[in-house]
């Protein structure tokens, strides 16, 4: 029998779509953890890998990061997978979608799912295997206890970004800086601040500048940003902007930025903004620092109606408004609309069409996406997307004229996807009130039953 030689490795599964995360996963491990191998596999070395470190560990951790959108492609993948576990082979799974759907996620095949910020969850249980503790112990995940019930041992902390690398630069490893994180919007919607909190953190100006001058120091050019609203940085819960310490931050990065060569992306993907946050004072830092000539703004819908009803907490007026500012200062807006949203009605409809015509004339340019039934957001139980007719003819015709683009077709056909593994019982939703320990939040009660009220009122 071959000895084995080492204590614990974790082998991360990489894709283009969970990129960040894996690299997030890494420089996590290998800056908090001790005498822990990490590799990183995709779809094509992925067996190749397992098997040269199966037998060379007492513990295997296999781990994936993914997002309901990267589900229906990962299924066969998963069968295939879970066909070679072994007695020393731990599977976890974290993100969005285990996450949103622990119970269907665990159903799948996994060992255990780490629910909402695993950094903290993450290196306690890969300690616990190290030091031979209980992992049960370990906060943030569920799994499927002797008896087979369902049990969660309780809500992780929330993570402080200066706390963990930006990136694993020592393996020339880059992506976008975090610099914030959580957001007190609640948009129905959305998975993030049910995931991250209702209140944003922030990565300390200082902290951002050191992994900038370790980012341009390696030859690197064009530097981007994550935030859940980029013109909120620095702002105590992310409610309202504050241009001071957002000047302080771009005029900083401006600053290096040429001392090096580099570029500043800010306020476009992935680290778009608000409309309810551009004025003349932001839209003048942006215009003074940064490089992009473009950014993004959430609109989601021309129908103040749904905007209240998705939870937005801005107003039609100040989606244009913002239009208006941020063309004035020179920069191409694209402003995001979701189609095929519950509870919509014709009228609702005919007024978003005229919100984008209006966009349209302002030079502006509609960003298109479908919407989707999230496990984790509170309409996770909603019917999927289907774009209206007189949405598809519009957006068909601007579109030709250069004027919208997007994936809200694929994202039609997405949702629908997303609506069957619901039916078939892969994505097992209705499962979480089932595990030990969970509760649900009441943004999701109150927002679920207001939902239905809502669609059964326009039946």
């Amino acid at each position: 029998m071959e000895m084995v030689s080492e204590n614990v490795a974790i082998m991360l599964y990489y894709r283009r779509d969970c990129k960040y995360s894996v690299y997030s996963l890494v420089s996590t491990l290998e800056s908090k953890v001790k005498d822990v191998d990490v590799y990183i596999a995709d779809g094509k070395t992925f067996f190749k890998v397992f098997s040269n470190v199966v037998g060379k560990y007492r513990w295997v951790i296999v781990g994936f990061s993914f997002m309901t959108t990267m589900l229906p492609s990962l299924l066969n993948f998963f069968r295939n997978v879970f066909r070679f576990k072994r007695s020393n082979t731990i599977f976890i799974a974290g993100g969005s979608h285990p996450s949103g759907d622990p119970v269907g996620t665990l159903d799948l095949g996994f060992d255990y799912v780490f629910v909402g910020e695993a950094e903290h969850s993450i290196v306690d249980f890969v300690n616990s295997l190290v030091k031979g503790g209980d992992v049960f112990k370990v906060k943030g995940i569920v799994y499927r206890d002797e008896s087979g019930e369902y049990v969660f041992t309780g809500k992780p902390k929330l993570v402080e970004l200066d706390g963990y690398p930006a990136f694993p630069y020592w393996r020339r490893m880059f992506n976008p800086i975090e610099i914030s994180r959580g957001c007190p919007f609640r948009c129905t919607y959305c998975q993030v601040p049910f995931l991250h909190g209702f209140y944003m953190r922030h990565r300390s100006i200082d902290n951002i500048l050191h992994y900038v001058r370790v980012f341009w120091g390696k030859g690197l050019r064009d530097l981007r940003f994550i935030s859940p609203n980029s013109l909120a940085y620095g702002t105590p819960y992310g409610s309202k902007p504050s241009p001071e310490i957002l000047d302080e931050l771009l005029s900083k990065l401006r600053t290096i930025a040429n001392s090096y060569g580099g570029r500043v992306f800010y306020g476009t993907f992935p680290s778009e903004v608000r409309p309810d946050f551009v004025n003349e004072d932001t839209a003048m830092i942006l215009k003074k620092h940064v490089s992009n000539k473009k950014v993004i703004i959430g609109a989601q819908s021309g129908s103040d109606r749904m905007l209240k009803f998705l939870n937005r907490g801005h107003t039609v007026e100040e989606v244009l408004n913002a239009v208006e500012i941020l063309s004035k200062y020179g920069f191409q807006v694209d402003v995001d609309f979701i189609f095929g949203l519950p509870g919509e009605t014709g009228e609702d409809i005919e007024e978003t069409i005229k919100v984008m015509e209006k966009i349209v004339k302002m030079g502006g340019r509609i960003h298109t996406h479908t919407f989707l039934p999230l496990p984790g957001s509170p309409l996770e139980n909603a019917p999927p997307g289907k774009i209206p007719l007189k949405i598809k003819k519009f957006v068909m015709k601007i579109c030709g004229k250069g004027m919208a683009y997007g994936d809200w077709l694929k994202q039609e056909k997405l949702a629908e996807t997303i609506d069957e593994l619901r039916k078939k019982h892969v994505i097992k939703i209705e499962m979480k009130n089932k595990i030990r320990g969970w509760k649900t939040s009441k943004e999701h009660i109150n927002i679920n039953t207001y939902v239905i009220s809502t669609m059964e009122s326009h039946v």
